[in-house]
C-alpha cells in the first residue's frame, strides 16, 4: 500500500488561494465600491496606505523564494493584512461601519496558525484597528459609547479567534487519532498483503490441490494444482456446478453423478475424509484422494469450506498391479497345491498300513500338513486380493459363532500352556454373515494365541451394548506392540519387528482381513496395546445393517 500522509501543511500557493486571495478580493471590492459612491475617498491617504499594505502582502507570494512561508515568518502576511484593515476601516468607517468584519480573515489565520501567541496578537491588533480612528482625531473618545466602540471590535474578534483556536486544537487531537488509526490500518493491510502472498506461495509450493470457498459458495482461493486437476474433467473451480461428466468412483467403473462429486458434497456441508475418485476420460485418467472441512468463526457462523486433494495415480496403479499379481500368483499356486494334496491323500489311502511298514507314513503326513498350511496361505492371499466382499447376512446368534470359532483353538491352548477364557452374554442376535464373522474371530483368537507365551491368558468376550451394538473383544497377555507398530498393524503384509525376530509364522494379512470384514459389516475395530503387557482388540458391530444386506462393498477393500 503506497504511503500517503493523512494531513500535510498548506503550501504557499494553497495559502494564497485559500487565505490571502479571498481577503484581497474582499478588500478590493469593498474599497472600490465605496470610493465610487464617495469620490472624495480617492484623496484619502489612510485608505491608500491600507490598500498598499494588502498589495505588498499579496505581492510577497510572487517572490521566487517561498520556503520562509512554511515557517513562523509567514505571520508577516496576516499582520500586513491587519495594517490594511486598520487603514481601510479608518477611512470607510463613517460610510461603511461593517467594513471592520474583514479583519476576521487574518485574525482566523493568526489564531489557527499561532495558537496562544496568536490570540495575544489578535487582541492587540483588534485594539489598534479600533483605536486608530480615535488616535487620528477623526472620532474623539469622550463618552462611554466611544470607549465601547474601541473595545468591542478587539474583544469580539478575540472571542471568535478563541473559538477558532479551540476548534483547531480539537481538530489537531482528532487528526492525531485519525493518523494513528490510519497508520495501524496501513500496517494491518501490509501484514494482510504479506500473509496473502505467503499463503499463495505456500499453496503453489505444495504438491496437493487446495481450494477455498466462502459461505456463499464463491471461490476465494485455489492453487495451480487444483486448476490443473479440474481441467482434466472439464469444469472450472469458479463456475457452478463445480463438477464434470468424466468422474468415476474408486472401482474405476461406476460413474459419479454431478451432485455427488467432491466439491458439491463439500459445499453442502458433508465432511469428506480420504475419498477416492478417478478423473478424466479412459486412457487419460488420474486418481485423487480428497478431503474437505468447513471453517467456522468463533461464534459458530460459517466462514467457508476448504477442499484438499492429492494425485495418487501412481500409487493406485501400483496397488492395482499388486492386486492383479496376487490374484494371478494365488490361482497359479492353488491348482498344483490342490493336486499335491489330492495325490497325497490318494497315496495314503492306497498304501494304508503298508506306508508305516515302508517307513514313509511320517513323510506323507508332513507333506499333507505342509501342503494344507500352504493352501491356507494361498486362500488368505486370494481373500486379500478379492476386490469385492459380498456379505450373506442372516439373523445369527453371535454367541454361537464365537463358541464355534474358539472351540478349534482349545487343544492348541492346552498344548501351549495358555489359558483360553471365552464367554458370551445374552441376547446376541444380529444380522451378520456368520461365515465371515467366524473367520474374523478365528483370526483374532489365532493371533492372540500365537503372540502369547506359556502361562499367559487369552480372554474372549461378546456382549450386547446400547441395545443396537454387539461388542466382541479379544485380549491377551502377550508381547504387545509399540505405538509405531499399532499405526501399521492393519496394513496388509505388515509384520512387526518382534514377529520377524522370533520367526513367528504368517504373512501379515490376518488383521487386515479382520478389518475388511468389520468394515463390510459397518462396524468399527480398535486396538490397545503396550510392549510386554499385551493387546486388546475390540470390535463393535451394528445389530442391523445400515445398507442393503447383500450389497457389494468395494470400498471396504479399497486400500486408499
Amino acid at each position: 500500500m503506497p504511503e500517503r500522509a493523512f494531513w500535510t501543511p498548506l503550501r504557499p500557493e494553497q495559502i494564497f488561494v485559500r487565505l490571502q486571495l479571498p481577503f484581497l478580493v474582499g478588500v478590493a471590492v469593498v474599497s472600490t465600491a465605496t470610493m465610487l459612491a464617495v469620490p472624495e475617498l480617492f484623496h484619502s491617504l489612510v485608505l491608500w496606505m491600507g490598500l498598499a499594505a494588502v498589495i505588498i502582502a499579496s505581492g510577497l507570494f510572487l517572490l521566487p523564494e517561498k520556503r520562509w512561508m512554511m515557517t513562523a515568518w509567514v505571520v508577516v502576511i496576516p499582520l500586513l493584512d491587519v495594517v490594511c484593515i486598520a487603514g481601510v476601516r479608518t477611512a470607510l468607517l463613517p460610510f461603511l461601519p461593517s467594513v471592520g468584519m474583514l479583519c476576521l480573515l487574518p485574525f482566523a489565520w493568526i489564531a489557527y496558525r499561532f495558537r496562544r501567541l496568536g490570540l495575544t496578537m489578535v487582541l492587540v491588533s483588534g485594539i489598534l484597528i479600533a483605536a486608530l480612528p480615535f488616535a487620528l482625531g477623526t472620532r474623539p473618545v469622550t463618552t462611554l459609547l466611544a470607549i465601547v466602540n474601541v473595545l468591542a471590535l478587539p474583544f469580539i474578534a478575540t472571542g471568535i479567534s478563541l473559538a477558532i483556536h479551540l476548534g483547531a486544537r480539537s481538530f489537531e487531537k482528532r487528526r492525531a487519532i485519525a493518523e494513528e488509526a490510519t497508520k495501524a490500518l496501513r500496517c494491518a493491510l501490509n501484514e494482510s498483503h504479506e500473509t496473502q502472498l505467503l499463503l499463495r506461495s505456500v499453496l503453489d509450493t505444495v504438491t496437493g490441490a487446495v481450494a477455498y470457498y466462502n459461505a456463499r459458495d464463491e471461490l476465494v482461493l485455489a492453487n495451480a494444482t487444483a486448476e490443473r486437476m479440474v481441467d482434466v474433467v472439464g469444469f472450472r473451480l469458479d463456475v457452478p456446478p463445480f463438477a464434470g461428466p468424466d468422474v468415476l468412483a474408486a472401482d474405476r467403473k461406476t460413474a459419479v453423478p454431478l451432485d455427488q462429486q467432491i466439491i458439491p458434497r463439500a459445499l453442502r456441508g458433508e465432511v469428506i475424509a480420504s475419498h477416492m475418485e478417478w478423473l478424466g476420460r479412459p486412457g487419460d485418467q488420474i486418481a485423487i484422494l480428497a478431503s474437505s472441512r468447513r471453517v467456522h468463526r468463533e461464534d459458530g457462523t460459517l466462514l467457508g469450506t476448504v477442499i484438499a486433494a492429492y494425485d495418487v495415480t501412481k500409487l493406485a496403479n501400483a496397488i492395482e498391479v499388486r492386486e492383479e499379481f496376487l490374484t494371478s500368483v494365488s490361482h497359479e499356486l492353488r491348482t498344483p497345491l490342490t493336486s499335491i494334496i489330492g495325490y497325497t491323500e490318494e497315496i495314503v489311502d492306497v498304501l494304508g498300513e503298508r506306508a508305516q511298514d515302508l517307513g514313509i507314513d511320517t513323510w506323507l503326513a508332513t507333506i499333507e500338513r505342509n501342503a494344507e498350511t500352504l493352501m491356507k496361505r494361498v486362500n488368505e492371499l486370494l481373500h486379500v486380493a478379492d476386490a469385492e466382499l459380498v456379505l450373506e447376512r442372516r439373523p445369527t446368534d453371535v454367541g454361537d459363532v464365537l463358541r464355534l470359532a474358539v472351540e478349534q483353538f482349545t487343544v492348541v491352548a492346552e498344548r501351549t500352556g495358555i489359558t483360553l477364557d471365552a464367554r458370551a452374554g445374552a441376547d446376541l442376535s444380529a444380522e451378520v454373515d456368520p461365515r465371515r464373522l467366524g473367520q474374523a474371530i478365528e483370526n483374532l483368537v489365532g493371533n492372540a494365541l500365537k503372540f502369547t507365551g506359556r502361562g499367559g491368558t487369552v480372554t474372549v468376550r461378546v456382549e450386547r451394548q446400547d441395545g443396537d451394538t454387539i461388542c466382541i473383544s479379544v485380549a491377551d497377555t502377550g508381547i504387545g506392540m509399540t505405538p509405531d507398530e499399532q499405526r501399521r498393524i492393519f496394513d496388509r503384509f505388515y509384520r512387526a519387528q518382534a514377529v520377524r525376530e522370533n520367526a513367528i509364522q504368517g504373512i501379515g494379512v490376518g488383521l487386515s482381513i479382520v478389518k475388511t470384514i468389520v468394515d463390510a459389516h459397518g462396524g468399527e475395530i480398535t486396538l490397545v496395546s503396550a510392549p510386554g503387557v499385551g493387546t486388546t482388540v475390540r470390535v463393535e458391530l451394528p445389530v442391523r445393517p445400515a445398507v442393503a444386506p447383500s450389497s457389494a462393498l468395494a470400498a471396504a477393500t479399497t486400500p486408499y
